[in-house]
């Protein structure tokens, strides 16, 4: 199965992003497999190299694709949204509760960023998917 990604045109929108950058995005958001996004994060992304390397088991590929994603962008981490009894939270507290979206923390509710929202890449801001649980 190919992933579908945002084309380099698109990615080219966020802040500061070239379009060499914006191919390498792109590649990290098609690579399938965690050894694939492991052997690129060994030779491409120190941060995510070293984060790897402290790692005593090697984390699940959304993860560790979000991690390198977040290097390219030199975003603030990684964030989540989670829909639960009490509203919309940045953390899970029970299982029932839903993943609503996965973002790269611009530094702002509404900058654009890439978002991860039902299964896929794009991009967006994280307070709009917000508004719409309120």
């Amino acid at each position: 199965m190919t992933t579908r990604a945002p084309s380099v045109k698109t990615l080219c929108q966020l802040k500061d992003v070239t379009r060499e950058t914006a191919k390498r995005i792109r590649l990290v958001i098609k690579l399938e497999t965690r050894n694939e996004l492991a052997d690129y994060a060994e030779r491409y992304l120190p941060r995510t190299r070293d984060w790897l390397m402290r790692c005593y088991h090697r984390p699940q590929a959304s993860d560790l694709r979000a991690a390198m994603l977040d290097e390219l962008l030199c975003t603030f981490g990684v964030e989540y949204l989670f829909a639960t009894a009490e509203g919309l939270q940045g953390h899970c507290s029970l299982p029932s509760d839903e993943l609503v979206c996965e973002f790269l923390n611009a530094g702002d509710t509404y900058a654009t960023t890439l978002i991860r929202y039902h299964g896929r890449w794009q991009l967006g801001c994280w307070g709009d998917i917000a508004e719409r649980y309120l």
